[in-house]
């Protein structure tokens, strides 16, 4: 799988995503990308009926943009608007596992 740094302003989040953020978990991810950087790249949907559909990242990507990152890291998946929503749905959120929990000493 090839990652590709590609410019903020292409990509196009998806309408139906229905994840919220904290307070707290927007910190979180503020303190991850600054001690870390993009250790996961977000996931976009190149399929030409989808192009550059964000799947998987929009808290990230909501989050660099507001950190003044112009370019962020993605790979590409080429998937039918039905497969892209099955994947969007059914992948687990970093939250949900605690990953974005960063230690107050960090």
């Amino acid at each position: 799988m090839e990652i590709k740094n590609i410019p903020i302003t292409s990509l196009n989040p998806a309408e139906y995503n229905p994840r919220i953020l904290t307070d707290e978990q927007k910190d979180n991810i503020k303190k991850s990308i600054s001690t870390f950087g993009f250790v996961n790249p977000l996931v976009v949907n190149n399929n030409p009926n989808r192009n550059n559909i964000l799947i998987g990242g929009h808290q990230r990507l909501k989050v660099a943009h507001e950190m003044g990152y112009t370019e962020v890291p993605v790979v590409y998946l080429n998937l039918t608007e039905e497969q892209e929503r099955c994947l969007l749905y059914t992948s687990p959120s970093p939250r949900d596992a605690h990953e974005s929990r960063m230690p107050s000493s960090a």
